[in-house]
């Protein structure tokens, strides 16, 4: 029943939004540079005030789910790393390929998967979890590839000129000092909110039907392979090696099944960084991912 639940209410849904996309595009040409610029500066930094301000967990908890994050994080950069290096990988496509394996769907695909398997307590890890992958997506990220074209400490300060950062801070107060935001702005906020996962697929979609399956997509299946296979081992045994608390660890270790992020392709668009192979990074990684997680749920399920 539970598999069924995934395919139908959460999988379906997500590719009659890409497929929407997809179509529209074949359909009549679409400006795709106005919606990645309208997701990047206005309705992700209103989902991460909404997401980091009403989140609720306790310290250790949040500090094990972050400490987790950056480690896996770290582990993933240098798996992506050998492997670019290992097959040759152009300085471009390293910086891309690094990204694909990185970065896994948090949010759109993360929050219905982990409150699937656990209910009320995996939306919140969840929630964390989000938080910081697009804290570091748009910050190490944005590093990574602007440096392409500029020098390290321009980058440095490319990533200071994005709203995330600033939109951490907001949520952070918000929560700290418990303010209360009148509704004529927190509304609006959590309109943009709701907007984020159909705007993000539909993107996707018009960036998929762009795409030109030619060398990118080899390259795609091999940041499959890291996403989906060799990522989930990574996570399993960092638990462990943590000593994580074993009721979130399992949340966590789901977490890193999940399939390469929508934002490396947002991110690939915004810096000119090959966005074909990130599309197709991203569309592969979620049609195999269902296999992925529903092998995952039930290890995790059974292993703790």
């Amino acid at each position: 029943m539970a598999l069924t639940h995934i395919l139908l209410d959460i999988i379906a849904p997500i590719f009659v939004l890409i497929g929407m996309g997809f179509f529209f595009e074949k359909k009549s040409h679409f400006d795709l540079q106005i919606l990645t610029k309208t997701l990047l500066y206005l309705i992700m930094p209103a989902t991460l005030i909404t997401t980091l301000s009403t989140s609720e967990l306790s310290s250790d908890y949040i500090w094990d789910t972050l400490v987790f994050c950056l480690a896996m994080l770290i582990l993933l950069y240098l798996l992506s790393a050998l492997v670019a290096r290992v097959l040759k990988y152009n300085k471009n496509m390293t910086r891309a390929f690094n990204l694909s394996v990185m970065y896994y769907n948090s949010g759109n695909f993360g929050f219905p998967a982990s409150d699937l398997a656990f209910p009320g307590l995996g939306l919140a890890v969840q929630s964390i979890i989000l938080s910081v992958q697009n804290f570091l997506i748009f910050t190490l990220g944005i590093f990574v590839v602007s440096t392409r074209h500029i020098s390290a400490a321009q980058a440095f300060k490319q990533m200071f000129k994005m709203p995330f950062i600033y939109a951490v801070t907001l949520a952070w107060c918000i929560r700290s000092f418990e303010i209360d935001m009148p509704p004529f702005i927190w509304l609006p906020l959590e309109y943009l909110t709701q907007a984020l996962i159909p705007m993000a697929l539909l993107a996707l979609g018009i960036q998929l039907a762009k795409t030109k399956i030619s060398h990118a997509w080899q390259v795609s299946i091999v940041s499959l392979c890291c996403r989906l296979l060799l990522s989930p081992v990574m996570g399993f045994g960092l638990v462990i090696l943590l000593d994580i608390d074993r009721t979130i660890a399992p949340i966590l270790v789901l977490s890193t099944s999940y399939p390469t992020a929508i934002n490396t392709v947002l991110l690939a668009m915004e810096f000119d960084s090959e966005e074909e192979f990130a599309a197709n990074a991203v569309f592969l990684s979620t049609v195999w991912s269902i296999i992925t997680v529903a092998t995952v749920i039930f290890l995790v399920k059974g292993g703790f």
